[in-house]
């Protein structure tokens, strides 16, 4: 990244997410938008849908032959689909371009390879699950609670639309948190298991149900049990402008990093 205004390209740009990114970059005072890649509204311009001081330039489907023709761009933000991200990613980092991946769902092969490519070139990469500030928090209070509680379930919901369940917040807060816990938790038992997967599946032993109904956006709940108590922890994202914030965050924190970042709460002052 260079040290001047960052040059910023989009991907998934036509979606709900990407016109977001594209509205908040194009706003932001030291970032100029200056790719949008999407397989959909090809040809779109994007002050269309950001504002009329955008810059004029319009949707393109091909991330290589883009940035081939730009030249230089600092970062490219994706927010696609788990099928695609990843290979997004290593088209990026080989043309010397930091990837910021919003996209949930990519595998620990993927990662590993983003990685691998990322110190291979000394360019930094991101693997964001969740941008809201509020849901990092989230992550960080139930770290903390899990060092006193260990036993908990997380239940996560989203719109109908999402591709990949469990979501990667669940998967990244179970993870974060089967590292803080002092002990094992106490699973109990269940002897009658009369439907299938009725208890979720799980990560680090903790148990994760994924819930999936239009009217929702973005929510996770992580419950923690203990002798005659209850702790619950909460967050809710009822507009994709709770993910905007994070999104300039982790586009400005990535300067100087090496190597994959996972998570925001890595970029975080």
């Amino acid at each position: 990244m260079n040290d001047q205004t960052l040059r910023i390209g989009v991907v998934g740009a036509y979606g709900r997410m990407g016109r977001e990114v594209c509205k908040t970059v194009d706003a932001a005072p030291d970032m100029d938008l200056v790719m949008a890649i999407d397989k959909e509204g090809v040809g779109t311009r994007v002050r269309d849908f950001t504002s009329q001081h955008a810059p004029d330039i319009r949707i393109e489907d091909r991330l290589s032959e883009a940035l081939d023709k730009i030249g230089e761009v600092d970062a490219v933000v994706d927010f696609t689909h788990p099928k695609v991200a990843a290979h997004h990613a290593v088209v990026a980092l080989k043309h010397g371009v930091s990837p910021i991946v919003g996209t949930s769902g990519l595998t620990v092969s993927d990662l590993g390879g983003i990685r691998s490519l990322a110190e291979e070139k000394n360019v930094p990469a991101a693997y964001v699950p969740n941008f809201a500030i509020g849901a990092v928090l989230m992550m960080k209070f139930a770290m903390e609670a899990a060092k006193h509680m260990p036993e908990c379930e997380i239940i996560e919901m989203h719109h109908e639309k999402k591709a990949d369940a469990p979501s990667g917040t669940a998967t990244r807060t179970a993870e974060l948190i089967a590292g803080a816990r002092l002990r094992r938790p106490d699973r109990g038992r269940t002897d009658m298991i009369r439907i299938e997967g009725v208890r979720g599946g799980s990560v680090g032993e903790t148990p994760i149900h994924s819930v999936r109904l239009p009217g929702l956006l973005a929510h996770q709940m992580v419950i923690f049990g203990g002798q005659g108590e209850v702790l619950s922890i909460r967050h809710d994202s009822m507009d994709r402008s709770s993910f905007m914030n994070g999104v300039l965050v982790a586009i400005r924190g990535l300067k100087g990093k090496k190597g994959l970042i996972v998570g925001l709460e890595n970029l975080l002052d």
